[in-house]
């Protein structure tokens, strides 16, 4: 491959972006695209994304040069245009292979600063994807433009990637390049946009020590398993995790030479898919991959490491202005968003009436065509100005929605202070906002038959209030037996004085019928729905959020409501403004 320096480097930046955002978007597709067939029966093009992705890989290898610019320029035009993953997944289905591709050809220090040129757009969008941002999608496109315009200038087919490069990309699907997963899976709930900007520069470094880390492959396999063995004792991950990607780096030259590119694209889908199955592994037949991520981590690493193992290589390093310019990058976009976004929490000083909100925010995704929702739920926040939001399907980090981190989106953009319980593997759950200070006053996962069902116990001390957020499982039976655990919660010493959340019950329900012991409703007269979903024939409208009160509590409700045109989510949004006694 006969490129002249600048080429190169434009190259490798494309790649880089490319490989990461491509991975994020099919995986994410995929998984937003399977939950419409699963759950409501409709045909959408889950199977035939996962179908285009294995004829890719068999492709790939017989496909022009000329020909992978112009798919990477349609996934670069489809990310300024859209973020429905459900279709650019199909997309990126081809475009994965190319990146994977252009990696088997590339040398891996140019591989390295496209994917700190992909760590630099997640802090520009703080922590969100950057499709899901006008400004972060355009920096994104205009990335692999360049890219692709440096490969068309190129004669020739694409060699195809083996099983190496797949085992390498489906390590880093399982979010070792993402500063938020790490440090959620090494049990930190609760952070802010400072602390997240610090940690990207310890995984850009991470990522530029990789070439240097290739010079002694052996070394590199070994901290690879190593690495993600610290998963077993959590606070360790925080080291572990950023070695195990250095090694990951440093391995991709070894990785080369590897075949079987199908029996490879094949075995990323299926790490995907038990990733996926870490969370929701009791809802889609998976119930053994519940809370194992940490043991999928550790088996990818060591099948990784195993298909790079005994094959040395020259290591080509970055060079000093490579590297300055590298991180010179990130340090101007951290500077940038800690200058335009809340660094920390603003607090306000208390009032007598408090605008309260509970919301499913569905995983981080619009209820249609899967299309991130992080860009819309800020607007929608800014514009609406809750005092307090409980709110439910809050992901910090998770592989299905591309690695999004709500609170952090929440915080940096609307200065809200939060309360995060994971459910799940540290980055899925329940969370609360809000401009006081809050102390949690205790957390559990509700006794379930089906996938993890979190509830947070919160207290606001300058108001006197404090408040349980809760998310109840699917099954009649499994929500009535939830609701007296939940109701002993509640009512534990310090007694709450609210319960908000989704609770998937209608109102008619036993498990209302519980909770209604000691708390009533807000709401005198219930909204039409507080949940929909439609399409294709199908309308689905249940009645399942609620804020309750206290009773004897002498609180007043002064209003309450729920937004039935907001469509950042499959639920609406409900609130009541509550005078404080």
């Amino acid at each position: 491959m006969k490129v002249n320096e600048r080429d190169r480097i434009l190259l490798g930046l494309g790649t880089g972006v490319l490989l990461a955002s491509s991975l994020r978007v099919f995986v994410a597709g995929a998984y937003s695209s399977l939950e419409k067939t699963f759950f409501y029966g409709m045909k959408f093009p889950s199977g035939a994304g996962i179908l285009l992705f294995i004829i890719a890989a068999f492709l790939v290898g017989r496909m022009s040069r000329k020909a992978g610019a112009v798919l990477m320029m349609a996934y670069a035009l489809a990310s300024v245009l859209t973020d429905a993953t459900e279709y650019t997944h199909l997309i990126a289905a081809f475009t994965l292979p190319i990146a994977l591709a252009l990696v088997k050809e590339l040398e891996f220090k140019y591989l390295a600063l496209g994917l700190v040129a992909d760590l630099t757009l997640r802090v520009l969008a703080v922590g969100g994807e950057p499709i899901d941002f006008p400004h972060t999608r355009l920096i994104l496109a205009v990335l692999i433009f360049l890219g692709a315009y440096a490969l068309w200038k190129e004669p020739g087919t694409f060699k195809k990637p083996g099983f190496g490069l797949y085992a390498f990309a489906a390590l880093l699907e399982l979010g070792l390049i993402y500063p938020n997963a790490i440090m959620r899976y090494s049990g930190i709930t609760v952070y802010y946009l400072p602390q997240f900007v610090g940690f990207s520069f310890l995984v850009a470094l991470a990522i530029l020590l990789g070439p240097y880390l290739g010079k002694k492959p052996g070394m590199a396999a070994f901290l690879l398993i190593l690495g993600p063995a610290a998963l077993f004792v959590k606070p360790a991950a925080l080291i572990g995790l950023p070695l195990a990607l250095a090694s990951s780096i440093a391995l991709v030259e070894s990785s080369k030479g590897s075949r079987g590119g199908v029996i490879g694209a094949v075995y990323l889908f299926l790490v995907a898919t038990l990733g996926i199955g870490a969370y929701v592994g009791r809802d889609i037949g998976l119930a053994f991959m519940e809370d194992r991520l940490e043991a999928l981590i550790l088996v990818a690493s060591i099948v990784y490491a195993l298909s790079a193992y005994g094959k040395k290589v020259e290591a080509n390093v970055p060079s000093v202005k490579e590297l300055a310019g590298s991180l010179g990058g990130l340090l101007l976009a951290s500077v940038v968003v800690l200058t335009l976004f809340n660094a920390s929490p603003t607090y306000e000083p208390a009032k007598k009436e408090v605008l309260i909100w509970s919301y499913n925010v569905h995983q981080g995704f619009g209820p249609y065509k899967g299309t991130f929702n992080g860009y819309e739920l800020v607007n929608l926040l800014r514009e609406q100005k809750p005092d307090i939001l409980a709110s439910q399907e809050v992901v910090g980090g998770m592989i299905a929605n591309g690695y999004q981190d709500v609170p952090l989106m929440l915080s940096a953009y609307l200065g809200y202070a939060y309360e995060y319980k994971p459910a799940v593997e540290g980055t899925y759950g329940i969370a609360v906002f809000s401009h006081w200070h809050m102390s949690s006053e205790g957390e559990l996962n509700l006794r379930s038959v089906g996938q993890a069902r979190p509830a947070q116990k919160v207290s606001f001390e300058e108001l006197n209030l404090t408040l349980v957020n809760v998310h109840m499982g699917l099954s009649e039976d499994e929500r009535a037996m939830q609701a007296e655990e939940l109701l002993n919660f509640a009512e534990s010493e310090p007694a709450a004085h609210i319960i908000a959340g989704d609770t998937n019950a209608e109102p008619e329900e036993r498990a209302i019928e519980i909770l209604s012991r000691d708390y009533r409703d807000a709401f005198e007269q219930r909204p039409p729905y507080t949940f929909l979903w439609e399409g294709n024939g199908v309308r689905d409208e249940e009645n399942i959020d609620y804020i309750l009160l206290k009773r004897g509590w002498p609180a007043k409700v002064k209003n309450y409501g729920c937004l039935l045109e907001v469509e950042v989510s499959d639920h609406r949004p409900i609130w009541a403004l509550i005078e404080l006694p």
